[in-house]
C-alpha cells in the first residue's frame, strides 16, 4: 500500500473495534490510573465502537480525511471516561492533519499532530501515561518518514518503538510504578495504532479479530496489583456541550470549560470540534460541576460514582438508571450506585441518551428510573433496541423526582436482583405523598399524620413503612433534622430516609410507602 485512503480508514475502524473488544479485559485489568476502576479497556472500546458505528452508517465514497473526521466525530459523542475523551481527541487530531489520501510524510504528521491534540485535551498532562506514548509513537513515525519508509514501514517502526518503549514510559509514573503495571490508556492506543498497522500491512484486506495481543498482561496476574493513587473527586461527571451559532460563528467553548472544571476537580478533560464539546471530570461537587458547563446547552450529562459499589448500594448484578431534572439529587442517586442522567436546560432524554447509560451501567439486567413520561417512552425505545444483545431493561413507574428517589432507595441491598426489583415496583404502587409549601415543623408534622392516616405502623404492621422527604430550598438542616426527630419520637418504628435542599422544590415532598 503507498497511500492511505477512505477505504482503508473505514477497514481500520473495523479492525481497532475487534481488537479492543479482545483486549478489553486485559486493559481494565490494568486500570490503576487515574482511578482503580478497571473500565479503561471497556471506555475505550465503547468510544471506538461509536466511531466505528458512525463510520459504517457513512454511505457513498470518501477520503481518508472525510473518513477520519466522522469516526472522530462517533468517538467524541461515545466518549466515555478519561481515556475515552483522550483517544477520541486523538483521532480527531489525526482526522483534521490527514489529506484525502495520505502518504508516509503525511500520515506521520497526522500522527504528531495527533498527539498534540490529545495532549491539548488534558488539563494536567502527566509523563508516563497514554500522552507520553503518543509522543514516542509521533517521533518514530517522523524519522521512519524521513528515513524514506513506506506507508507500512511508518507505521511498523512507530509500534515497535512503542512496544519497546511501554514499560519504560509506564515506570515514569509514579502510581504506575508503585503498582507495578503498564499505563491502561497507553495500552489502548497501541492496540488502536497496530489495528491501523496490520490494515496497511494487508494492503486493506478486511480484518481478523485482532493483532497478537499477547504482550498484555493476563488479568489474573494483577489482581493483587491495584493500589488507588490519593485524592481525586468521588464523582465521575460526564457531559456534551454544544455552542451557539452556525458553522464559522460557533464560539470556542474549550478554554472556558477546561477553566471551569478544573476550579472543580481533577483528571479533567475537554475536547470538541464543530461546536461540540465532551467534558469530563472527576469531581466531589458534580452539580456544580454540570452548573459551571452553562456556558452551551448541555446534554447527555452522566453522573457515577467512582471505584467500587458501595456496600449497601444496588446490587452488582443489577444496573439502576436514575434520570433526574435536579443537580442537587444528580450526587445522591450516584451514591447509591445508579447511573444518573441529568436533563438539563429543557431538553428532554431521549432513546440514544438512555443507551448510552444502560451500556454504562455495565450488566445484563438494568433498572430505568425515568423521572418523567417523555424519559419513559425513550427508555421503552432504549429498552427494545438493546433486546438483541441480550440486556433486560425494566422501567419502572417513577415519573418524578420523589418516585426516582424512593426507587433508588428501594433498590439498594445485597438481596436478589429480582426481588429487589419486584420490592420498587410494590413500593412505587403503594406511595402515598403529599407537598408541603411552607417551611413549618408543625405543618410537615400534619402532614405526616395526614399520610399515616390509616396505616398500620409499628409491631403489628405487615411491613415496616418508609417515610421519605425531599426538601426545598427553603429548609435549612436544623428544620429537617428537627423533623426528623419529632417523626421519629412519635413513630420510633417509621423509617425516614430523604435528601435536600434540592432547589426548585417546595419546603417538603413527602412520600410514605
Amino acid at each position: 500500500m503507498q497511500r492511505l485512503d477512505g477505504t482503508d480508514v473505514r477497514a481500520w475502524a473495523h479492525a481497532a473495534t475487534a481488537a479492543l473488544g479482545v483486549a478489553r479485559g486485559r486493559i481494565d485489568a490494568l486500570n490503576v490510573f487515574p482511578v482503580a476502576d478497571s473500565d479503561t479497556g471497556t471506555n475505550v472500546l465503547l468510544t471506538v465502537s461509536g466511531g466505528a458505528d458512525a463510520v459504517a452508517a457513512l454511505e457513498g465514497p470518501a477520503g481518508a480525511d472525510a473518513v477520519a473526521r466522522v469516526f472522530a466525530s462517533g468517538a467524541l459523542v461515545s466518549a466515555r471516561g478519561n481515556s475515552g475523551v483522550i483517544v477520541s481527541q486523538y483521532i480527531e487530531g489525526l482526522a483534521g492533519a490527514l489529506p484525502s489520501s495520505a502518504g508516509p510524510a503525511e500520515l506521520a504528521r497526522a500522527l504528531a499532530v495527533a498527539g498534540q491534540e490529545a495532549l491539548g485535551a488534558v488539563a494536567d498532562p502527566q509523563e508516563g501515561t497514554v500522552l507520553t506514548l503518543a509522543r514516542v509513537v509521533a517521533d518514530a513515525a517522523l524519522h521512519a518518514a524521513a528515513s524514506g519508509a513506506d506507508l507500512a514501514g511508518v507505521l511498523a517502526a512507530a509500534s515497535t518503538r512503542a512496544h519497546t518503549a511501554l514499560a519504560q514510559i509506564s515506570a515514569q509514573h509514579p502510581v504506575l510504578a508503585a503498582a507495578h503495571v503498564l499505563d491502561a490508556g497507553a495500552c489502548a492506543l497501541l492496540v488502536l495504532l497496530d489495528a491501523l498497522r496490520d490494515v496497511v500491512v494487508r494492503d486493506g484486506a478486511p480484518a481478523d479479530a485482532g493483532s497478537d495481543l499477547s504482550w498484555l498482561p493476563e488479568p489474573i496476574d494483577l489482581v493483587a496489583a491495584h493500589v488507588a493513587p490519593e485524592g481525586g473527586g468521588a464523582f465521575e461527571v460526564m457531559m456534551l456541550v454544544r455552542s451557539s451559532g452556525g458553522p464559522g460563528g460557533r464560539a470556542d467553548l474549550g478554554p472556558t470549560l477546561l477553566t471551569r472544571m478544573q476550579a472543580l476537580g481533577d483528571s479533567v478533560a475537554v475536547v470538541g470540534a464543530e461546536g461540540l464539546w465532551q467534558v469530563h471530570v472527576h469531581t466531589d461537587h458534580p452539580g456544580r460541576a454540570v452548573e459551571a458547563a452553562a456556558v452551551g446547552a448541555r446534554e447527555q450529562v452522566v453522573v457515577r460514582l467512582l471505584g467500587a459499589r458501595l456496600t449497601d448500594g444496588v446490587p452488582n448484578e443489577l444496573g439502576v438508571v436514575a434520570c433526574t431534572g435536579s443537580l442537587d439529587l444528580g450526587a445522591a442517586h450516584a451514591l447509591a450506585g445508579a447511573v444518573t442522567v441529568v436533563r438539563c436546560d429543557g431538553a428532554a432524554l431521549e432513546a440514544h441518551h438512555l443507551v448510552r447509560a444502560i451500556t454504562d451501567a455495565g450488566t445484563r439486567r438494568v433498572v430505568v428510573l425515568p423521572g418523567d413520561p417523555s424519559g419513559a417512552h425513550a427508555a421503552r425505545e432504549a429498552a427494545r433496541s438493546l433486546a438483541p444483545s441480550g440486556t433486560t431493561v425494566d422501567v419502572l413507574d417513577a415519573h418524578d423526582e420523589l418516585r426516582v428517589t424512593v426507587a433508588v432507595i428501594a433498590l439498594a441491598g445485597a438481596e436478589d436482583a429480582g426481588r429487589r426489583v419486584a420490592g420498587a415496583t410494590a413500593a412505587l404502587g403503594r406511595l402515598r405523598t403529599t407537598v408541603v409549601e411552607q417551611a413549618d415543623l408543625a405543618a410537615a408534622l400534619v402532614a405526616v399524620e395526614s399520610l399515616l392516616a390509616g396505616v398500620a405502623v409499628g409491631p403489628g404492621a405487615a411491613q415496616r413503612q418508609t417515610l421519605t422527604v425531599l426538601t426545598g430550598p427553603g429548609v435549612d438542616h436544623r428544620l429537617r433534622a428537627a423533623l426528623e426527630a419529632e417523626v421519629t419520637q412519635r413513630w420510633p418504628d417509621l423509617a425516614v430516609l430523604g435528601t435536600g435542599p434540592v432547589r426548585g422544590l417546595p419546603a417538603f415532598w413527602l412520600g410514605l410507602d
